[in-house]
């Protein structure tokens, strides 16, 4: 988007209920703008509030999630600033079709998300081999070529990495797959991060996809740290381009 340097800073586009006074749920600095059944939640504040700080941030989070027990959403993340009242029409009547395909299917659903990182000691034995062993052993008593046993080492350790991470991508992040509407693996963060899975899962199917997450916990606890949370607002599954 341009440079705008005051505008209407937007949480989300909403699903219009016709029989409910929707913008009386609002929190008083906030209003609709609604082309047709959708609007865009916005608020006029001053350009400080979309400065990425984390208290700005959190900030936004926390209104997200409050939206999120009133209205179907379809969240914006962080920063998202429009011109005027008529850009936000636009912009809705553009890729109105993709909205309300996207709020039919994210309705009465909730994200849920999965990481799953290896201890320092399955790690270890996970992607450990004889080769890196010797590798490791040269290393050490060898003063040339170190940088090219390091290189080869560290080819052999991706390699394995990325195996594992197949593995179990097919036995953990695929059957829990099955249990949800959608799902999708987002980009990992450092080695020993196994998935970073995200769920798209039906209110009423959440108590059952909380126990089969925790038997995946159970049954792997001494290998892997799981970082389970949500319910979010489903923001890797709605995908609004301007």
């Amino acid at each position: 988007m341009m440079k705008i340097l005051k505008g209407l800073y937007a949480f989300c586009f909403v699903k219009l209920d016709q029989e409910a006074d929707c913008q009386s749920k609002l929190p008083n600095e906030m209003f609709l703008v609604i082309y047709r059944d959708i609007a865009a939640v916005v608020s006029s504040v001053p350009k400080s509030s979309w400065q990425p700080t984390r208290k700005n941030i959190q900030k936004h989070q926390k209104i997200i999630s409050q939206l999120q027990e009133l209205f179907e959403i379809l969240p914006l993340r962080f920063g998202t600033v429009f011109k005027d009242s008529n850009e936000v029409k636009k912009i809705i009547e553009i890729n109105y079709q993709d909205m309300q395909r996207l709020l039919k299917k994210i309705r009465c659903r909730v994200e849920l998300g999965l990481r799953v990182f290896w201890n320092h000691e399955a790690f270890l034995e996970e992607v450990g081999s004889r080769r890196i062993e010797k590798l490791k052993t040269e290393y050490k008593v060898r003063k040339k070529d170190r940088y090219m046993i390091a290189v080869e080492a560290g080819k052999i350790v991706e390699a394995k990495v990325l195996q594992k991470r197949d593995e179990y991508i097919r036995t953990i992040f695929k059957p829990l797959s099955v249990l949800a509407d959608d799902s999708v693996l987002n980009q990992v963060a450092g080695e020993k991060m196994v998935f970073n899975g995200a769920f798209l899962v039906k209110k009423q199917s959440v108590v059952d996809f909380d126990k089969a997450v925790c038997e995946i916990m159970n049954k792997h606890k001494n290998k892997f740290f799981f970082k389970y949370s949500g319910p979010w607002p489903p923001y890797n599954f709605v995908t609004v381009s301007w």
